[in-house]
Formats: C-alpha cells, structure tokens, sequence
C-alpha cells in the first residue's frame, strides 16, 4: 500500500508541477491584442486556461466525492447543478481577470453566483422532491458549493492577481507545504505515534504526528522558499523581514491548515460512516481526499501572497 500511494503520489504531483509550469510558461510569451487593446482569444488560452482547466478537472471530482456522501445519508442535493455550481466558483478568476482586461466588468460576482445557486437547489428540491428533507438536502448542496468551489477559488485567484510565473511559483510553493506537511505528519506518526489526537475523529493520527508535519511543513518552506525567493520565483513579501523569517510563519500557517483540512474532511467522511470519499486514486481513495488540505489553506495563501505582497494588495 506505502509503496503504490508513493509511486502514484510522485507521478500524480509531477504531472500537475508539470502542467502549471507550462500554464506559467505560456503566460510569459507575448499576449495577442486585438486591434482595439482589448485581450485577444488567444490571451485566454495561454494565460491561466491550464491551470482553470486542471482546478475545474479536480474540483468537480471532489464534489462527485461529497455528493456521494450526502446521498448515502438519504439526502438529495441535485448532482449536476452542484458540480456546475462548484466548478463555476473555482474558474470564475480566471473568466473574470480575463473580462476585466477585455474592458468588461462583473463586480460582486461571487455573491450574484451564491445566490442564483440557493435559488435554482431550491428550485430543483421543490420539484424533485417536494417539502420533506428540503433543510437537509439544500443544505448540503450548499455546503458543497462553498468548501469545494469557495475554497478552490482562491487558488485560482493566487494564480491570476500575481499572474504568470510568480503566480505559478507562490502556487506550487504553497501546496508543496501543505503535502510536505502530510508527508512528515505520516512518517513521524507512524515511527513515533504514542498519544491519538482525536481518537473518535480520525483514530491513525496522533500528536506526534501533527507536530512532526508542523516542523516538517515549516522547514521546508525555509529552505525550499528562500532558494525559490532568491532566484524571483516567489513574490518579495513584506521586505522589512528576512524572508527566512517570513517563510518560517508561512509554513507553520500552512501546516496547522493543512491538518485542520484533513480533521474537517474526516469530520464529514465519519457521519457518512465511511473511510475514504472514494476511490478514484489509488493509495489516496477519493479526489476529496487529496484536496481537503490545499482546499483549507487556499485562502490563507492567497490573503498572505497578495495582502502582504511588497507594493501589492489584494484586489
């Protein structure tokens, strides 16, 4: 089992570094512009469409994977409107940059979105299903929308207000923090795992575990950060304090993220009764499984990327 979760783990993360580095590659060629300034057809395709184009693979994946949960539990939140829903919120940064340079302008978005899904689950519940389990089912339609497309969102935003290669590069560096933690959380565990966390919860993890993620997961951006920084792969982050210092409270950010994602998504997989969310990969179980920390760190790297950026603030 270790070493099939190992051999797809690598191929899997290395085929996704791939990929955005060439999202990030093709954002650095010249953007076509139409005669009238506007951004050009080809301007979308080359600036973030892999990276809206892989978000939108993985986080439709992950709400199949809660929906599938929910159903178990007897409730009925419509499938094909929650993944639409879900894959909407995740790539709208992406639609929405590229209208902006188009001259075109879609403020507050997000919320016109929210609403016009609550209005159209309820729609869909009164005529499937009538009154009866109408909170439940709604509900969790909801709560779908908003902790997979809600929290994917930001990583699509990271993406596209840094832009390019910085954009890519504060990417990456944060989700290899966060799977860095799972790897020392697993390891550390599994050598040195006395005391249980939350036996009830998620019984494998212990505290020794979870502070050996945390140590790992901040090392990691010390040292894997300040090379990245150094060679202008990341953002220069509030430069009154060695990067060094910065990165080490990123990390640590990262990491304690990074665990309460995983307890949250046990949280759900406990009341389906269920170990895992699925079993599209092999090793890992189900896409929701892979994607419940970097989905719960999302908006803390975005925030930190963008808010505290040297000369920048988040848009």
């Amino acid at each position: 089992m270790l070493r099939q979760r190992l051999i797809y783990g690598f191929t899997l993360a290395g085929a996704i570094t791939g990929l955005l580095l060439l999202d990030g590659f093709l954002a650095s060629l010249p953007a076509a512009k139409s005669p009238q300034g506007n951004a050009a057809p080809r301007q979308w395709a080359t600036d973030g469409a892999i990276c809206a184009g892989l978000l939108a693979g993985f986080v439709c994946l992950a709400a199949g994977d809660l929906l599938r949960l929910a159903h178990g539990l007897g409730l009925h939140p419509p499938d094909l409107l929650t993944r639409l829903a879900c894959t909407l919120f995740s790539i709208g940064p992406y639609a929405a940059f590229h209208a902006r340079q188009a001259g075109l302008a879609f403020p507050n978005w997000e919320v016109v979105l929210l609403v016009t899904v609550l209005g159209a689950t309820l729609y869909v519940q009164a005529v499937s299903h009538g009154p009866r389990g109408a909170i439940a089912s709604v509900g969790a339609a909801m709560l779908i929308v908003i902790y997979v497309g809600g929290l994917a969102h930001f990583l699509m935003r990271l993406r596209m207000e840094l832009g390019g290669r910085l954009g890519i590069g504060a990417l990456l560096f944060s989700m290899f923090i966060v799977k860095m933690t799972d790897v020392g959380a697993y390891f550390t565990g599994r050598s040195f795992g006395r005391k249980r966390l939350i036996p009830w919860l998620s019984p494998n993890k212990t505290w020794e575990g979870l502070f050996g993620g945390i140590a790992t997961g901040a090392l990691c951006a010390v040292a894997v950060g300040t090379a990245l920084q150094s060679n202008n792969l990341l953002p220069r982050v509030l430069p009154s304090l060695p990067f060094a210092a910065t990165a080490l409270g990123f990390g640590i950010l990262m990491s304690v993220l990074s665990v309460l994602g995983d307890l949250c998504a046990s949280l759900l997989k406990r009341d389906a009764a269920v170990k895992d969310s699925g079993a599209a990969l092999p090793g890992f179980g189900g896409v929701l499984d892979v994607l419940d920390s970097p989905l719960a760190a999302a908006p803390a790297a975005w925030l930190f990327w963008t808010a505290l950026r040297s000369g920048g603030h988040p848009s």
